[in-house]
């Protein structure tokens, strides 16, 4: 995903470009032909700027003007709200499935739909004149459908959950969570060594690239990775329930998110805690999508970052990320486990889980305000690995949550958390990128200030959540050792 991602705005952006450019030419042509003479050149193009010397999936110094810039901004929009409706709809389904199934299949599965958005994707991207542009809304749908890479993660993480018991959580959570930033750190580079490999450009070996490793990540999985459920755990297959009507399916789709607020969700105490913990959550994964790409608008516009400036903050951030969820929270769980559990064995939600989410928090809100105020980019950077250590918050908010429901459940809550995760990404972004535009011209840092809020906002929701006493275990706590786990031996 992180090597992909800007070749992906390239693609999108150059059959735009084409579009843009061959419209024009044919209306400059249509006037000369009508006037006799040239024409004034439209958007800043010059004459000779024709659909033909776009090269795709680069960057083509002729489509930096208005109306494509307009146009790749729009279809994005639509895209990303596509994909994110989808994603909430489908993510819950998934992780649901994912308790039935097993974890590997449905991670498969989704794994594959996703090869199936990348495939359109090159298609488009080599057959532009066959193949409408049209098409390209249809890898946001099958993206959609994947539940996107909130489902991908949320099901690694029930993975996680299923295999290691709740002291060892928070760090196979945090790898996990590492892992990816860590892609996102190492993407880009390795994109653009890619792309470069020979001396020239070549924008679409990365997309060739990554489909390889998609489909030998996909057969890695069916082949060689052992399945983290329980044949006991596993529910009854919709296929040996009883038919259900129309209105009892549709009624049941609306249900998932129920089970923070149920009777059969423990007892009161949990209920709140995963209500919490879930506010806790959706909040720091809203705010991190939502400044995403205000942070580079900002930085392009305030110290004139170019893409070389901007792919190098992007690492240095995504590395620090890595470096939090994969060191030092391990780090601070062993050396500070000791002070917080008067028991050999810890079991559930503890205090220690909130000291690590609400030091991420801090960290977070310290990070955001240095995005503000910072008077160049040096300093705008450090204030970025300072909030990269929030990373912490989201991996210790997932761990906290799967230690308050059985093991049987954990896709179903990690599925509702991606489709709470999923409407964060269409609400966050949106609003981010409304308010920089209307504040832009006087106080473009004012965003931060509100992201920054919205982290306090976080702090003060882990406040309503109430830990275990020390050494204090969930009766349902049923993670077992992974060798134990072949379904074939089970029974």
């Amino acid at each position: 995903m992180g090597a992909t991602s800007m070749p992906r705005m390239n693609v999108i952006t150059s059959l735009l470009c084409r579009q843009v450019l061959a419209k024009t030419s044919s209306m400059q042509n249509e006037a000369r032909h009508n006037k006799g003479s040239s024409s004034p050149s439209m958007g800043g193009m010059k004459p000779g700027n024709t659909s033909s010397v776009v090269v795709i999936g680069d960057h083509n110094p002729q489509c930096s003007i208005e109306e494509v810039e307009s146009a790749t901004a729009m279809l994005t929009l639509y895209g990303n709200l596509i994909a994110g409706i989808l994603g909430a709809i489908t993510a819950p389904f998934w992780g649901k499935l994912s308790d039935r199934l097993g974890r590997i299949k449905p991670l498969a599965a989704a794994s594959t739909v996703i090869l199936g958005s990348e495939v359109v994707m090159v298609l488009v991207a080599k057959l532009p004149d066959t193949i409408s542009l049209n098409w390209i809304y249809l890898t946001y749908v099958l993206e959609g459908l994947s539940g996107t890479f909130i489902l991908v993660m949320a099901l690694a993480s029930a993975y996680a959950a299923d295999c290691t018991s709740a002291s060892e959580r928070n760090v196979a959570l945090g790898w996990f969570h590492g892992s990816m930033f860590f892609g996102f750190a190492a993407g880009p580079v390795l994109g653009g060594y890619i792309g470069m490999s020979d001396g020239k450009s070549r924008p679409m070996l990365i997309f060739y690239v990554a489909l390889v490793m998609r489909i030998l990540g996909i057969a890695f999985l069916l082949l060689f990775v052992p399945e983290s459920l329980l044949h006991r755990q596993a529910r009854p297959t919709p296929s040996q329930a009883e038919p259900k009507s129309l209105r009892q399916t549709l009624l049941e789709k609306t249900k998932f998110l129920q089970m923070f607020t149920s009777a059969s969700t423990a007892n009161a105490k949990t209920r709140q805690d995963l209500i919490a913990l879930a506010a806790v959550n959706t909040i720091m994964f809203g705010a991190l999508m939502g400044a995403m790409n205000v942070m580079l608008l900002y930085s392009e516009y305030t110290f004139g970052w170019g893409n070389k400036e901007s792919g190098i903050f992007l690492s240095v951030v995504n590395l620090f990320r890595a470096i939090a969820s994969m060191v030092v929270l391990p780090l601070a769980i062993r050396w500070l486990r000791p002070l917080y559990s008067s028991q050999g064995r810890h079991g559930g939600f503890d205090r220690l889980d909130l000291l690590l989410m609400r030091t991420s928090i801090l960290s977070d809100i310290v990070g955001y305000v240095g995005y503000a105020i910072a008077p160049n980019g040096v300093l705008f950077t450090v204030s970025g690995v300072v909030a990269a250590f929030g990373a912490i918050g989201l991996a210790t908010s997932e761990a906290s949550m799967t230690k308050l429901v059985g093991g049987a459940r954990t896709g179903e809550l990690l599925g509702a958390l991606g489709f709470l995760q999923a409407m964060a990404r269409i609400v966050a972004p949106t609003v981010a990128n409304l308010v920089y535009s209307w504040t832009v011209a006087r106080v473009p840092q004012l965003v931060f200030w509100g992201v920054a809020a919205c982290f306090t906002a976080a702090g003060l929701a882990t406040f309503w959540a109430r830990p275990n006493a020390d050494g204090d275990k969930y009766d349902f706590e049923d993670a077992v050792p992974l060798q134990a786990k072949d379904l074939s031996d089970v029974e």
